[in-house]
């Protein structure tokens, strides 16, 4: 039977499979569980899989690592695009659990304000923002609280 990865092997293939935009279902236990910032607990790997954060990223750079047996800590900084080419430069504190050879958990911790005004003309674009201003401003707080 083949020796499960090391801490630093999974995350250096999760890393290199995000740059990638491979897949990473495989790396990820089924109970997988993403939480942080974001403040909700998102849990399973289709969930995680499919978050809009992946679909964003255009470069990644691991700037620190510190690892301790199956939990680690990066920092690392994205460089994320929008559909209309704005930029956003993101430094993320991630922490993670590993269990039985696989990413079993994430918590990541960012700027939340520099994010959500990246996020605003993609999750409204301006064409709703003009009809319903009022209206979406207050949507967003609550979709992004």
């Amino acid at each position: 039977m083949k020796n499960p990865p090391t801490t630093k092997e999974l995350l250096g293939k999760y890393y290199k499979t995000v740059s990638g935009k491979g897949r990473l279902d495989q790396m990820l236990s089924e109970n997988f569980s993403f939480s942080g910032t974001i403040g909700k607990v998102a849990a399973g790997r289709d969930a995680f899989v499919g978050n809009l954060f992946f679909k964003y990223i255009r470069s990644l750079e691991v700037k620190t690592m510190i690892i301790e047996g199956e939990r680690a800590c990066a920092v690392v900084g994205y460089g994320l695009v929008s559909p209309k080419g704005d930029a956003l430069s993101l430094d993320v504190a991630e922490i993670w659990q590993i269990k039985d050879g696989k990413l079993d958990s994430l918590a990541m911790y960012y700027d939340t304000a520099a994010y959500q005004k990246f996020m605003l003309p993609i999750l409204f674009p301006l064409s709703r923002l003009k009809r319903k201003k009022g209206r979406t401003e207050q949507s967003l707080a609550l979709f992004l609280a």
